[in-house]
C-alpha cells in the first residue's frame, strides 16, 4: 500500500510538472496565464452565463425527457452530459465571438496539443470498447468520458478550423465596405 501511494504521489508531481512545461511552452511570451483583452474578457462571461443555464436546463429536462430504458442504459453517465454539453456551448460561443483563443497564446502548438489528447482519449475509448468496459450488464460506464473528450477535442479544433475560413473570406469584405 505504501509503495502505490508514494507511485501515485510521484505520477501526481510529474503531471503537474508536465502541466507547467507544456503551458508555458504554449504561450509566445513564455508566461504560464493567459492573456485576453476586455472585450474578450466580456464575451467570455457571456459563454460561461449562456453555457450555465443551457446545462441547468438540461439537467432538468433529463428525467423528464428520457424513457425509463434510455435512463437505464445511461445509468450514472446521465449526470456527465450536461456539463460536457454546457462546455461545449460555452467554448463554442467563445470561439465565435473571437474569444476563445488567449492574445498570448501559440496557436500551432496549443492546436497539435489538444489533437494529441483528442486522439489519446479516442485511443483509451476504442481500447475500453474492445475489452467490453464501455458498457456493462447493458448499462453505460464511465469510460465513454474518455469518448466524449476525444471528440469534443476534435470539434474544438474543427470549430476554431471552420471560423477561421468564414473570417478569413468575410473578413476581407468588411475590410473594403468600411474603406
Amino acid at each position: 500500500m505504501n509503495r502505490s501511494l508514494t507511485l501515485i504521489i510521484l505520477i501526481g508531481m510529474l503531471c503537474v510538472i508536465l502541466t507547467l512545461v507544456i503551458g508555458k511552452s504554449m504561450h509566445k511570451d513564455g508566461n504560464t496565464l493567459p492573456k485576453y483583452d476586455e472585450r474578450q474578457k466580456l464575451d467570455r462571461g457571456r459563454g460561461y452565463m449562456i453555457a450555465f443555464y443551457s446545462m441547468a436546463v438540461l439537467t432538468c429536462l433529463i428525467p423528464v425527457a428520457l424513457s425509463e430504458e434510455t435512463l437505464h442504459f445511461l445509468g450514472d453517465t446521465v449526470f456527465m452530459f450536461p456539463p460536457f454539453i454546457g462546455l461545449l456551448i460555452h467554448i463554442g460561443y467563445c470561439i465565435w465571438k473571437d474569444a476563445y483563443i488567449e492574445l498570448n497564446l501559440n496557436e500551432s502548438k496549443w492546436t497539435i496539443f489538444i489533437l494529441m489528447i483528442g486522439f489519446a482519449n479516442l485511443l483509451i475509448a476504442y481500447s475500453s470498447y474492445r475489452s467490453g468496459r464501455m458498457v456493462k450488464d447493458g448499462v453505460l460506464q464511465f469510460h465513454v468520458a474518455n469518448l466524449i473528450v476525444g471528440v469534443m477535442s476534435i470539434v474544438i479544433v474543427l470549430e476554431i478550423a471552420i471560423r477561421k475560413l468564414v473570417v478569413g473570406k468575410g473578413g476581407d469584405d468588411d475590410e473594403e465596405s468600411e474603406a
